[in-house]
C-alpha cells in the first residue's frame, strides 16, 4: 500500500470509538474504550517513566527551540503503527495519577488553528493537536486542574498537527480517579469548547452538546418488562389475555446500530440502568460487558470508497484508582493487565493483540469424576 492511499483509507476510516466510564461504591472508577477501525492496527501499550520528555515540533513560522514538556507521572498509553511507523498522536493513556485521557475520531466537525498563523511568543507555548494527550498524562493530578488551565487561558495554544499527512479529526475524554470528566473539543465556528462529561459516556461526531440533546428524546426505556399482565382485549363479549413472550421488552426500540449517536443514546441507557457495582473488581467487569455490547464483528460494517470492513480492534478497561490497564484484542480473546506499579523505568512496549492460540485455557487436566462435583457451588452476581 502506498502512503498516499493510506492517507486516503484514513480520511474514510469508520467513526466507531466509544468510551464509558462507571463508579463504584468503594469509589473506584472505571474507564472503557474501544478502538474500531477499517485497517489492521498494530497497536501496542506503552510505558513512559516519570521525567520523560516529549519534543513537540515547531510551527512552519516559529524558531529557535521546540516546545518540550516533561513527564512528572508514570504512564501507560496505547500506540498505533501505520506503514512501519509509529503515530504521532497516542489513542489512549492513564497516568499513575489516576488521569485518563482517550483520543476519538470527531470527522465533519473539528477545526483546529492553521500552524502557519502561530508567530512570536506564541512560539513558546503552542503544540500540535497530536500531542494533547501525552501533555495531559504528563502534566495534570486530575480533571480540575485542566479546567483551571483551560480557562485562565494557561492551556497550550493548540494548532492542527499532521499524522500521515493528514490533519487527524479529534476530540478529547479526560476523566480522573474521582469520576469527574471533560470534554475538550476543537469545532468549526466555535473554537476550543469544554464540557463536563456528566452522563460518563463519549462517542464520536457530532458535537458532545449535541449528543446530549439527543438522549432526552429516549427517557422512556426501564429495566422490567413493559406489560407483564400480556395484551388485553375483548370481542363479542369475551376477555381475552395474550402473555408476552419474550423479556426485555423495557428496552424496546433502544438503538442498536453502529452509528455514532445511536452508540451514545445506547452506552449512555444501559449505564444508567445498570446496577451500581459493589467493588472496583465488579466494575470492571461491569465496564467489559457493557463494552461487548457495542463490539463490532469483522465484516459487518464496510466503510470507504474501497468498502473497507470496520471491527473493534481491542478493548481497554482503565483502573484509575489502582493504576492498572486491562485490556484485550480481536483474535486474542484472553484479558491482560499492565499495572503502573509493577512497570520498569524505562520506556519499554507490548504489543496488545496476540495470537488465537494464546488467548485459552485448556481445562481437560481440570475435569473431576461427576460424583466428586459439589453441585451447590455457584458464583452468585
Amino acid at each position: 500500500m502506498t502512503r498516499h492511499a493510506l492517507i486516503a483509507i484514513l480520511l474514510t476510516l469508520a467513526d466507531c470509538c466509544q468510551e464509558i466510564r462507571v463508579k463504584s461504591l468503594d469509589g473506584g472508577v472505571v474507564v472503557g474504550r474501544s478502538m474500531e477501525f477499517s485497517l489492521p492496527l498494530n497497536s501496542h501499550l506503552v510505558s513512559e517513566p516519570a521525567g520523560t520528555v516529549h519534543q513537540a515540533p515547531l510551527p512552519p513560522n516559529c524558531h529557535g527551540n521546540p516546545v518540550t514538556f516533561t513527564n512528572r507521572f508514570k504512564t501507560i498509553s496505547n500506540w498505533n503503527v501505520f506503514a512501519g511507523k509509529w503515530a504521532n498522536s497516542l489513542a489512549d493513556g492513564v497516568n499513575e495519577a489516576g488521569v485518563s485521557v482517550s483520543i476519538l475520531w470527531f470527522k465533519g466537525y473539528e477545526e483546529y488553528l492553521d500552524p502557519t498563523d502561530i508567530t512570536g511568543a506564541a512560539c513558546d507555548s503552542a503544540i500540535p493537536h497530536t500531542k494533547i494527550g501525552a501533555y495531559i498524562l504528563a502534566k495534570y493530578e486530575n480533571v480540575e486542574q485542566v479546567k483551571e488551565d483551560l480557562e485562565s487561558g494557561k492551556f497550550p495554544a493548540i494548532w492542527g498537527g499532521t499524522d500521515l499527512n493528514m490533519v487527524p479529526p479529534i476530540h478529547f475524554n479526560i476523566i480522573d480517579k474521582t469520576g469527574a470528566g471533560l470534554v475538550l473539543e476543537h469545532t468549526k465556528g466555535e473554537g476550543v469548547k469544554w464540557y463536563d462529561n456528566t452522563v460518563g459516556v463519549l462517542t464520536n461526531s457530532p458535537p458532545y452538546p449535541w449528543h446530549m440533546t439527543n438522549l432526552r428524546s429516549y427517557p422512556h426505556f426501564q429495566r422490567n418488562d413493559k406489560g407483564r399482565e400480556g395484551f388485553q382485549y375483548s370481542s363479542l363479549g369475551d376477555t381475552y389475555t395474550l402473555s408476552q413472550q419474550w423479556t426485555g421488552s423495557g428496552l424496546l426500540g433502544l438503538p442498536g446500530d453502529y452509528t455514532s449517536p445511536s452508540r451514545f443514546i445506547k452506552a449512555a441507557t444501559l449505564l444508567s440502568l445498570a446496577p451500581k457495582p459493589a467493588t472496583t473488581d465488579e466494575a470492571i467487569v461491569q465496564v467489559f460487558h457493557h463494552m461487548n455490547a457495542a463490539d463490532i464483528p469483522y465484516g459487518i460494517v464496510e466503510t470507504g470508497p474501497e468498502n473497507r470492513v470496520s471491527l473493534t480492534s481491542w478493548i481497554l478497561v482503565k483502573d484509575l484508582g489502582r493504576g492498572c490497564v486491562y485490556y484485550r484484542a480481536y483474535t486474542d480473546l484472553s484479558v491482560k493487565r499492565l499495572c503502573l506499579h509493577n512497570l520498569p523505568d524505562v520506556r519499554s512496549a507490548v504489543r496488545i493483540e496476540g495470537n488465537f492460540d494464546g488467548g485459552f485455557r485448556d481445562t481437560s487436566g481440570e475435569l473431576q469424576e461427576i460424583d466428586n462435583i459439589l453441585l451447590d457451588k455457584h458464583t452468585e452476581l
